[in-house]
């Protein structure tokens, strides 16, 4: 058989290959890639969310300590703690301000904010538009009445037996340490854990400590012993 000539040699040279060669991926094939690509996702998401995670609670801690900070800059200037905010109407002109003395413990009371020219939320707070919007996020603020109600002296004791326990129930303060005021995060939750979930007028018991499956709560508190020299360094004992 003789060799193609020139143009048929170009002929067979054009002609598209097989079939064979031009099939795609199977439905299965497919598949088997979609899941590959889901995993791989999903590994990368959970680092992400921890990071996100872990950068809002230092977030937090940041706010807390600008906030106790904001707390003894009250007490310097005023001779006392503020109290709660109780106010619920984000139109009322009390919204975010210390109600003023002497404080109302019958209620959980809430940080004033616009008293102490804070933020009024955490990282994971919300602003609320009604009375009756859920608080998510908003700073939990108690107050020792001792600290609150009459001017601060060297003779201050506590009244109210702030306690601040642990996980495993063991109390952090003790007599000589005992806080004065506290404020917590309720966290990524957006719910109050622990004991921070029950509020009592009368027994004042709190918890604070690393984060764990059902706790995820952030506690700051202010000690007579801190605050005290805080006010005396200031001139204002």
């Amino acid at each position: 058989m003789s060799e193609l000539n020139p143009p048929t040699r170009f002929a067979a040279a054009m002609r598209p290959p097989p079939l064979c060669r031009l099939r795609g991926f199977t439905l299965a094939e497919l598949a088997v890639v979609l899941i590959i690509l889901a995993l791989l996702s999903g590994s990368m998401l959970v680092p992400l969310a921890s990071r996100i995670e872990a950068r809002d609670r230092q977030a937090t801690l940041d706010r807390l300590r600008d906030i106790q900070q904001a707390l003894t800059g009250f007490a310097i200037i005023h001779g006392r703690l503020p109290c709660p905010s109780i106010e619920a109407d984000p139109a009322h002109p009390d919204y975010g301000q210390e109600t003023p003395p002497p404080c109302n413990t019958a209620v959980e009371g809430l940080l004033p904010w616009r008293t102490l020219g804070m933020p009024a939320t955490d990282p994971w707070g919300s602003t609320r538009a009604s009375a009756d919007a859920p608080w998510q996020g908003h700073w939990r603020y108690r107050v020792d009445r001792s600290f609150a109600d009459q001017p601060i002296t060297a003779a201050s004791v506590p009244a109210s037996n702030l306690q601040i326990h642990a996980h495993d129930g063991r109390r952090i303060t003790v007599s000589d340490s005992q806080a004065v005021a506290i404020v917590f995060s309720t966290g990524a939750n957006r719910r109050a854990d622990g004991l921070n979930a029950t509020y009592s007028a009368t027994g004042p018991a709190y918890q604070a400590g690393e984060p764990t499956a059902d706790f995820d709560d952030i506690l700051i508190w202010i000690g007579r012993p801190l605050l005290i020299a805080r006010l005396a360094q200031a001139g204002r004992l």
